[in-house]
């Protein structure tokens, strides 16, 4: 962002100078009453005494603030709490990191709301860092949202994330790898459990692929144990990408994954629930889906609430 782009005024009744180096300095000439109604920080600070602007000939009785955060990082929040300005899109997950430590120290409570939602749309593409900031500005919402989102093997704690990692304490760590561990093992364990059949399991009048059955399954446990370590959020209901995966089937394949359930009855109008049919697979893994959905909502919920 150039400095030409800065949002200014020039009826403004203060100057916020932002920046750390002398170089790299902004003036904001703003006003005081803005400043004041978006944020107690900034009332308390511009009731003190402040030095006048010796580097403006035309307006030297203009009082200066000096500002730690960065021009840009000032310019965010400016136009976020200034009427009929079009607040700026927030599309690095940085950028949003550094707003909001800004927001948490002048306590701007009116741009939380945003924030959060900001950081939600990072966590398909970052979980693990939108759960550290979720935790350290008080989320809980988009913290669960990011903790869903992660698997065991994307919590990192290489020197990448070194500076975001220190600003987590060390219970929110345990809790998001208690959670991501167990909903794993038990998934897995959960998805074995429904994939694995017995000649008598079901009332099934159709026993003589048991063979061709048993291959099926394992090929299917495999598969969908596969894609839940990747994303544990999978939805297994809409399950033609599973099952285009697999080889093509034998046995008394009655309909194809597309028609109809209803069609899928024997000549006396009884329902053949072969295990090698589409429509029975389907039914099968819609089941599965709201299985792993209980065991997420259970677990998320166990994790957030219990004392560690």
């Amino acid at each position: 962002m150039a400095p030409t782009s800065f949002l200014t005024t020039g009826d403004g009744d203060i100057i916020l100078r932002a920046g750390q180096e002398p170089d790299s300095k902004h003036d904001f000439r703003v006003h005081k009453f803005i400043l004041s109604l978006a944020s107690p920080i900034f009332k308390d600070m511009l009731t003190l005494p402040q030095p006048p602007n010796q580097n403006d000939a035309e307006q030297p009785d203009t009082p200066v603030v000096d500002i730690s955060d960065s021009p840009e990082i000032l310019d965010v929040i400016l136009r976020f709490i200034y009427p009929g300005v079009e607040p700026p899109k927030l599309t690095v997950l940085s950028t949003v990191f550094d707003v909001l430590s800004a927001v948490d120290k002048y306590d701007i409570i009116s741009m939380r709301p945003v924030l959060a939602d900001a950081l939600k749309s990072f966590v398909d593409a970052e979980p693990f860092r939108v759960y550290i900031a979720a935790c350290r500005f008080g989320f809980l919402k988009e913290a669960k949202a990011a903790a869903r989102a992660l698997t065991p093997r994307q919590i990192n704690l290489s020197e990448r994330y070194e500076k975001d990692v220190r600003h987590i304490t060390g219970t929110d760590l345990y809790r998001l790898l208690w959670f991501v561990q167990r909903r794993e093992q038990l998934g897995l364990l959960s998805i074995s459990d429904f994939f694995s059949l017995d000649p008598g399991d079901y009332d099934n009048p159709c026993q003589k692929h048991w063979d061709d059955r048993k291959s099926l399954y394992a090929q299917l446990e495999g598969g969908v144990q596969d894609m839940f370590k990747i994303n544990p959020r999978v939805r297994l209901d809409a399950p033609n990408a599973v099952l285009d995966a697999l080889p093509p089937l034998h046995g008394c394949i009655l309909a194809p994954l597309d028609e109809d359930e209803d069609e899928d009855m024997d000549e006396g109008g009884r329902r053949i629930d072969c295990h090698l049919q589409p429509s029975f697979i389907r039914r099968r893994l819609s089941q599965l889906t709201k299985e792993l959905d209980r065991l997420n909502n259970t677990l998320i919920k166990i994790a957030f609430e219990k004392e560690f």
